[in-house]
């Protein structure tokens, strides 16, 4: 009896080359970011610093998209996470005798704490995370536009806290000066790696297929059985302790800390470019957080005067703003799902799924 060998061998590599497929969706975002990094480097000091601010935003944004991703709900207090983060790895690196000259009217058991840089950004993501857990049962039962503002709320209080609590912090929205800079490019590369793998390995777990199986159905979901609102709140604070790492990132890399720099503005730039890669994808938070900060900063570059050759090129100050807003302006019109569309990075090699496979867009 003749075997037929060479279907089998081919059924084989599709089969393969089908199981490789997410591997690469997770393999290609780690590309970009390391090509996108070292390509920097060979512009100079400046330009790393600005592509340091890019990796931080680009974790900001994995970080909100874990949730608004997932759950399809859309969060304006992922920022309040960010900023508890960065108070908290303001407050344990801060020079001791610097703190106690500046920040008079701290606690006694905070104007003693300290921490290396390393591990006081681990303590600014627990405290995102617990944050994150604290008012997450109330905010996780809301929908649409109520959870639109409830979650925008949580960026106000906070805020307040932390511009108005001395006991905490600066008197009357003064800053933290003097943080160590010490955080370098490769580090900061490195930090933006390792929260693409986590995002990825997030997207894959029980509780964010079961969030995403209710963003698609709202109705059928819970009828199936999912606790919808418990599965938004693991997620929820999940996102939290990866913003609240981003938070601390951002103290070690800007070197002052400040309560106005989390607030509206903030929190649209990291929506702006979630919004413009695609909001339901890990390479849309990607790829959107990368390009909005290359357009950033060459338009900013450009209202200082950017010299090329003998020739040097300016646009008016403010064009800035404009420009992005007609970008976002442009993008929800004519591709309202993002960059991406809102899918992942397709394999290229992929080819039919084998028989009796079930096709997802994870």
């Amino acid at each position: 009896m003749m075997m037929n060998t060479g279907k089998d061998t081919m059924d084989t590599r599709n089969t393969l080359r089908w199981r490789l497929a997410p591997a690469w969706s997770l393999l290609s975002l780690l590309l970009i970011v390391v090509a996108v990094t070292e390509l920097n480097n060979m512009f100079g000091s400046s330009m790393q610093s600005q592509m340091q601010f890019a990796l931080v935003n680009l974790i900001i944004v994995v970080a909100l998209q874990i949730f608004v991703g997932n759950s399809g709900v859309l969060s304006f207090g992922h920022i309040a996470f960010v900023s508890v983060g960065a108070w908290t790895v303001g407050l344990l690196t801060l020079d001791p005798a610097l703190k106690q000259s500046l920040l008079s009217g701290l606690y006694p058991f905070l104007s003693t704490a300290s921490a290396p840089w390393l591990v006081a950004v681990f303590i600014g993501g627990v405290v995102g995370l617990v944050l994150a857990l604290v008012v997450a049962p109330i905010l996780m039962r809301l929908n649409g536009l109520q959870a639109g503002i409830a979650t925008f709320a949580l960026l106000g209080v906070v805020n307040q806290v932390l511009t108005y609590w001395s006991g905490i912090g600066p008197q009357s929205g003064q800053s933290m000066a003097g943080l160590p800079t010490d955080l370098n490019l490769q580090e900061t590369m490195l930090f933006a790696l390792a929260t693409i793998v986590f995002a990825w390995l997030i997207q894959r777990s029980r509780p964010a297929r079961l969030l995403r199986a209710a963003r698609e159905d709202g109705v059928a979901a819970p009828a199936s059985g999912i606790n919808v609102v418990t599965q938004r709140v693991i997620i929820f604070a999940i996102s939290g302790f990866v913003a609240g790492i981003a938070g601390g990132l951002f103290a070690l890399t800007n070197g002052v800390v400040s309560a106005n720099l989390f607030f509206v503005d903030f929190t649209f730039l990291t929506l702006a470019m979630l919004v413009l890669g695609g909001a339901f994808s890990l390479f849309g938070a990607v790829v959107g957080a990368l390009v909005f900060s290359l357009i950033n900063v060459l338009l900013t570059n450009l209202e200082n005067g950017l010299t090329v050759g003998s020739t040097t090129l300016t646009i008016p100050n403010g064009s800035r703003t404009i420009v992005l807003g007609l970008v976002l302006v442009l993008m929800l019109m004519y591709k309202p799902r993002g960059l991406t569309g809102g899918r992942e990075l397709a394999w290229p090699l992929r080819k039919q799924p084998p028989p009796g496979t079930i096709v997802t867009n994870d």
